[in-house]
């Protein structure tokens, strides 16, 4: 029994070293980049409209964000019109934008993030989008969108067109057909 047990012992500890002394296989370097890329991300913003499109946007980037715990900063953008002064109180439009942070709070705080909430008055949404990204040193920003069937169009409005071509960090695009 004594022999039995020796031999065992020693086939475990032949076994545990040869695991541990194997060496994996390098990891070429355009996959690193790409892995570390992703895992870079230590602030993602969110905007949030109204819409599955925007709940969508916070589901995915709880999803990217999650395992490096980044910081997720939802905001919701009120385009005040240039006749009116900026701080002129609209109740409707403000009541709708809080509904829709609070779904999308609800949703990030369903993985265990805790998101911060903003709601901005702007004269333009990209502006307004843009601003944000700024102050809180985004590295993401990820925008949920309905895909438009019209054949003169992309599909992508004026404030995805204006964050993508004026953000200077990562821009994604979570582009989803309308559901009607």
């Amino acid at each position: 029994m004594g022999v039995f047990l020796a031999l065992f012992f020693l086939t475990v500890l032949i076994l545990t070293l040869i695991w541990m002394l194997r060496v994996p296989r390098p990891v070429p370097m355009e996959v690193a980049r790409a892995v570390y890329s992703v895992e870079a991300a230590r602030c993602i913003v969110v905007p949030i409209v109204e819409g599955i499109y925007s709940e969508r946007a916070v589901e995915l980037a709880c999803r990217l964000g999650e395992r490096q715990h980044a910081r997720l900063v939802l905001v919701h953008i009120l385009e005040v019109p240039y006749t009116v002064p900026l701080e002129t109180p609209l109740p409707d439009l403000e009541a709708r934008g809080q509904r829709a942070l609070e779904t999308a709070r609800f949703i990030a705080m369903q993985h265990g993030m805790k998101p911060e909430i903003r709601l901005v008055r702007h004269r333009s949404a990209p502006e307004g989008i843009l601003s944000v990204a700024r102050q809180v040193g985004a590295d993401q920003i990820i925008m949920g969108i309905g895909l438009k069937r019209r054949a003169s169009s992309d599909g992508l409005g004026r404030t995805v067109h204006e964050v993508m071509r004026r953000a200077t960090c990562e821009v994604i695009v979570a582009k989803a057909p309308i559901v009607e």
